[in-house]
């Protein structure tokens, strides 16, 4: 179960935490928008195939964060959305001779058993894309309305002249973007313009709509789900690194235009990419590492463990051997934990008496994991050295919620 113990001095609002902001390129002082309440929405995956461990690297950060959240005193309400709505899932069914439905609920299930797996217990809502179709065409019309938006060649393209902020998030100028050209059209006014809805000839996944058969943008998905649920403006999104441009500059884009509501999110929170030999991880590659052939091989505290030893913003190197390294050294941690816990006393205690104090100071500090791992380390060795048993109840208390608090099985039933 994740931690919901407020801290105490938290006010439920404004904290001592800092989370690196991608748009302002800084930390910032976490104050959300909502006193005591924090939405935060995270992209998740497109279910044409199992989840990788790029996707464990995210998932968990987020995980930590959410629970961490909580034990400040916040109410999480943590989305993930689930994208049912792309040309390789048709092209996967067909593959595996599924039905595109068949096929999703396949994978959606794998990746839900997946998440539970991996011990991540924050998420309140798993959001398929295609449920929010008539907010879509909604949205889509609205910018048409507004002048943000045009139709062309059976579909509707943002206008990114119409938008002067486009690129503020990815810090690119004009002439940047140029470079960039997205869904390249001689339809389209500019080359960086996006598709808010597109004509297809694919006859598994096409929607009536006021400009003809079609199917939805990617990025007009994802801002149809989140506004729905959290309304113009929110917390936190959250994605990896790769998904800052275009996905995440068109969602600004598309809302803020939309609204007239700046800004549309308050905190926007990456995590860096994962790599397996210098290249990033896809099926293209040939090196995708499945979530469920890792926990085949490892102890899931000991993956949660690995994870949250990676700063969460630096691109890193998947690396197994470390995975069996830190596995040794979570049970040797873990056998430690069990022996302070036979030598407690017998009357029961939640105060930690400020031993945990450093420990938050790390997560206070843009979640610095490696940091508030060592710090664990080193409550455990200092437990296991203890002799008054006064201070070996504190130290207790705080192993135990930095335990929940990482998402890691150290002491019984706390994780």
């Amino acid at each position: 179960m994740a931690p919901r113990k407020k801290r105490k001095g938290s006010s439920g609002t404004r904290t001592r935490l800092k989370l690196f902001n991608t748009i302002s390129m800084r930390k910032e002082r976490f104050e959300s928008l909502t006193p005591a309440q924090v939405k935060m929405f995270v992209c998740g995956p497109t279910i044409q195939d199992y989840i990788h461990v790029g996707h464990v690297r995210t998932y968990v950060f987020y995980d930590v964060l959410a629970r961490y959240l909580m034990y400040l005193g916040f109410d999480v309400r943590f989305l993930l959305n689930v994208t049912d709505i792309d040309e390789s899932i048709v092209k996967g069914a067909k593959k595996r001779r599924r039905t595109v439905e068949s096929f999703l609920e396949l994978n959606e299930r794998a990746f839900l058993r997946d998440v539970k797996a991996l011990g991540i217990s924050t998420i309140n809502s798993f959001e398929r894309v295609s449920g929010y179709l008539p907010v879509m065409i909604q949205q889509a019309s609205g910018l048409v309305r507004s002048g943000h938006a045009y139709r062309a060649d059976g579909g509707v393209y943002f206008d990114v002249e119409k938008f002067p902020d486009f690129g503020k998030l990815s810090r690119q100028s004009r002439d940047e973007l140029a470079l960039r050209p997205l869904e390249i059209s001689p339809k389209k006014r500019n080359q960086v313009d996006f598709s808010l809805w597109r004509p297809t000839t694919s006859t598994e996944q096409r929607w009536e709509s006021p400009w003809g058969l079609g199917t939805p943008g990617w990025h007009i998905q994802d801002t149809a789900v989140s506004v729905a649920n959290f309304g113009p403006q929110y917390d936190i999104h959250g994605g990896a690194r790769e998904l800052i441009y275009p996905h995440h500059e068109a969602e600004i884009a598309q809302v803020e235009a939309l609204t007239g509501l700046k800004p549309f999110v308050r905190y926007w929170v990456h995590t860096g990419l994962l790599t397996i030999d210098g290249r990033k991880m896809s099926k293209s590659e040939g090196n995708v590492y499945y979530a469920h052939d890792l926990l085949r091989r490892h102890d899931v505290n000991s993956v949660r463990l690995y994870f949250a030893g990676l700063h969460h913003r630096k691109d890193a190197e998947f690396d197994e051997d470390s995975i069996e390294r830190i596995e040794e050294k979570y049970w040797e941690w873990k056998g430690r934990v069990e022996s302070v816990q036979r030598r407690m006393p017998r009357e029961d205690t939640t105060a930690d008496g400020g031993k945990l104090t450093p420990f938050l100071r790390a997560l206070d500090d843009d979640i610095d994991g490696p940091r508030a791992v060592k710090l664990l380390g080193s409550m455990i060795r200092e437990a296991a050295r203890e002799r008054d048993l006064r201070l070996l109840a504190r130290l207790y208390a705080a192993i135990a919620s930095a335990s929940q608090i990482l998402g890691i099985g150290l002491v019984k039933d706390v994780n």
